[in-house]
């Protein structure tokens, strides 16, 4: 099977000669290849001539009165014409070395050598017509990748706008007091995406208090969607004693367990008294608090269970915890203790634990800030791997 002809191209050529007679006959010769012609006379029309009519190739004579001819590509390459594409063929009797490199250095594509022969006239005009083409296939692709690159930029648009609308609402579950009942409370949340799946939440449940802070498995939209609902799902519950809060961590658990897709979530969560200074934890898969008192920090070992998702079945007990006057109860997500600096090197327990006893004595905002402070230096400019969270509770 052979393959069809390309279409023929209709090329607009300008010819450039002192010699009308010649150019008469160059004209004729010209369109009987199917040519649209314009003829100047010297180069000064020309150069006018090509700036404001559409001109695909210019066939210009070298030796003229003036301007001549590589003088005038010179002055036509120069304006660029506003990246308009332009076939340059240079007519000349000189047919040296010198000649034809100081051409080629203005910007000439081809030469026409005199006296011309026919056969040399339809290969220049058959070479021209094939990159006129190219060129102006080339465009068209362009002009569609345009339209696709706005498109593609306007569905961005689009889509940026319904995460930084969806990052807002996850952001307002985020608690917006700082004191509750006597207990003050401060956080940190920064995500690794513009979306998190760790939250936090502390809301007043008759005489106690519920906190939590959960990380679910992911980044991004899924792992955001999926933090949003166990975040409402757990203020909805709203256990307001140590048995409602394991049903409800239970429950929690068989929802996300039977999902079709694999998720899971590391939970810590609990009911605080304020009156009593008693707290009831359930620890899911996540790290264990740590405990800022008088006599340094350390960490509040719990037995704790598997995170949620992990097993339908499983059961999850609260364990009661004394907390002293003064004492601050410090929840974080493991995206602050794998924190890595420049060479690698994770914050870990340890490096969150010195920060919090040189805060220790400072107010509760203060102790957190300079925490996120630490956290966001060992980052620097690199962004986070992990999203970043953790919430303090100090008791009166």
């Amino acid at each position: 099977m052979t393959a069809e002809p390309l279409p023929i191209t209709s090329l607009n050529i300008l010819i450039v000669d002192d010699d009308d007679l010649f150019l008469e006959m160059l004209a004729l010769e010209m369109e009987a290849l199917g040519c649209s012609v314009q003829v100047a006379v010297d180069g000064a029309a020309a150069l006018e001539q090509v700036q404001l009519a559409p001109v695909d190739v210019l066939i210009t004579d070298w030796q003229m009165p003036g301007m001549d001819g590589l003088e005038l590509v010179r002055q036509v390459r120069a304006a660029a014409l506003q990246n308009r594409f332009l076939h340059i063929v240079m007519m000349t009797a000189r047919g040296d070395n010198d000649t034809i490199r100081a051409a080629t250095s203005a910007g000439i594509d081809d030469f026409l050598f005199k006296p011309l022969d026919p056969l040399q006239l339809e290969l220049t005009v058959a070479s021209a017509r094939r990159n006129v083409r190219l060129h102006r296939s080339l465009e068209r692709r362009n002009r569609h990748l345009a339209k696709a690159h706005d498109r593609i930029r306007a569905a961005y648009r689009h889509v940026r706008a319904d995460l930084d609308a969806a990052a807002a609402l996850h952001h307002k579950l985020l608690p917006n007091d700082k004191e509750m009942n006597g207990v003050r409370i401060a956080w940190a949340h920064r995500p690794a995406m513009n979306m998190s799946g760790d939250t936090l939440g502390v809301s007043q449940q008759e005489d106690k208090i519920l906190f939590f802070l959960a990380d679910v498995q992911g980044h991004g939209v899924p792992a955001a969607l999926a933090s949003f609902h166990l975040h409402h799902r757990l203020v909805q519950l709203a256990p307001g004693d140590p048995a409602a809060l394991a049903s409800a961590i239970e429950q929690l658990n068989h929802e996300i367990e039977s999902q079709p897709n694999e998720n899971y979530a590391t939970l810590i969560c609990g009911l605080l008294s304020p009156t009593e200074r008693r707290a009831w934890i359930i620890r899911a898969g996540h790290p264990d608090p740590l405990i800022v008192a008088a006599a340094g920090v350390s960490s509040l070992h719990l037995h704790g269970s598997f995170p949620l998702g992990w097993f339908g079945d499983a059961e999850f007990m609260p364990e009661e915890v004394i907390l002293e006057a003064g004492t601050r109860l410090v929840l974080f997500s493991d995206g602050v203790t794998e924190c890595a600096d420049r060479e690698g090197a994770q914050l870990e327990v340890t490096g969150l634990s010195e920060l919090l006893r040189k805060g220790a004595d400072e107010p509760l905002e203060l102790m957190v800030e300079r925490v996120k402070a630490a956290v966001a230096m060992r980052r620097g400019t690199r962004g986070f791997d992990d999203d970043i969270s953790l919430l303090a509770i100090e008791m009166a």
